[in-house]
């Protein structure tokens, strides 16, 4: 470690869910010295995240923001990631949205017609074995240029090269052991240059960055077994229904700003199992029910900058239920910005808003 009277440029990292995984990765492929802290604690959503990488969502069909480019991004990042870390992590899979209604069915054909749309609508919906493991619809749509990523195996692989590396602190970040200087700032008697905080939903307790606009919400997920049954797309019927393989599947989630504690709750199992139940016609057996709290940004965009009074500290965080799809961008253009200060993107920087959390005009 750097002597406190010293400082060699070296960054600290608070946080490694996949927004301080994928900041860690990029700065050091570009050769700069870094430490990352983390202690994994409940609530972490990148340790049992599904992973979607959707082209198209939400009941009113929209195309996700910036889709293309950051799908391109997503994609190059993760297959150099499979590579360094020579692990499966991300693998194209169309998705399949059941249409309850004469209503939903007519808005799928209306929305396939636009023209940004037309690539990622097929043209028929192709169920499968799906035909046989779910209730009927009143009709189905399926969408191509999707994909899954398998963030818990991502961060757990990396962490595990942090560990063996002598780049992971694994402890608790505490404030109190933080001193800002001139030349940078101090943590536990070791100098950086600056702190990254990417801390996820946590940032609410961050003394220096909670005054940005965000809400954590709370979400609930079962992981299940249905066997004998082979599927590769992803099923949309009210929850998701993600296949992983070796007949597992992840069910969610939940969505809740009003929510007490980290743990699991009674009532959302509830309310998945029921769920599940009205979707398939077939049984299943529940391995685990997890929970996870996620940074929820008030515009749903990134957030990424310097402190506006302390420039010596950082962040980047708030990739929310699309963090495998933002994450990718937004991290390199972090890494560029510390490294070089190129300019972060006006959508994504917190420079949007003013100290006190409004929006600026």
């Amino acid at each position: 470690m750097i002597p406190a009277e010293q400082n060699n440029g070296e960054f600290l990292i608070v946080g490694q869910g996949i927004a301080g995984s994928l900041l860690a990765y990029f700065l050091l492929k570009k050769n700069h010295p870094i430490k990352v802290i983390d202690k994994r604690l409940p609530g972490a959503t990148s340790d049992i995240a599904a992973g979607i990488v959707n082209p198209i969502t939400g009941r009113r069909l929209v195309k996700s923001w910036r889709f293309e480019e950051l799908f391109a991004h997503a994609k190059k990042t993760y297959s150099d990631l499979e590579a360094f870390l020579d692990i499966p992590i991300f693998k194209e899979k169309n998705i399949l949205r059941a249409l309850p209604s004469v209503f939903d069915e007519n808005e799928w054909e209306r929305r396939s017609s636009f023209p940004e749309n037309r690539p990622y609508f097929c043209k028929t919906a192709e169920l499968g074995n799906y035909f046989n493991l779910t209730t009927p619809a009143h009709a189905w749509g399926e969408l191509s240029g999707a994909a899954k990523v398998d963030l818990p195996a991502l961060t757990a692989k990396f962490r595990s090269y942090l560990f063996e590396n002598e780049i992971l602190i694994e402890e608790e970040f505490d404030f109190e052991k933080m001193k800002i200087d001139k030349s940078g700032v101090r943590y536990n008697s070791f100098s950086y240059n600056k702190i990254i905080f990417c801390e996820g939903a946590r940032v609410v307790d961050n003394p220096y960055f909670n005054y940005l606009p965000h809400s954590p919400s709370k979400g609930e997920l079962l992981l299940v077994k249905i066997p004998n049954v082979e599927v590769d797309k992803i099923l949309k019927n009210q929850l998701y229904l993600v296949p992983l393989g070796n007949d597992l599947y992840w069910v969610g989630s939940t969505n809740s700003f009003n929510f007490q504690g980290y743990a699991p709750t009674i009532a959302m199992r509830e309310y998945l199992e029921s769920t599940l139940r009205n979707i398939l016609q077939v049984p299943f057996e529940i391995i685990k029910h997890n929970a996870g709290i996620r940074p929820t940004v008030a515009d749903k965009r990134p957030l990424l900058g310097n402190h506006p009074q302390h420039p010596q500290l950082v962040i980047f965080n708030g990739l929310g239920t699309k963090g495998a799809s933002l994450g990718p961008m937004f991290a390199e253009q972090m890494a560029d910005n510390l490294l070089n200060e190129t300019e972060i993107d006006k959508e994504a920087d917190i420079d949007r808003f003013e100290e006190n959390g409004s929006r600026k005009k």
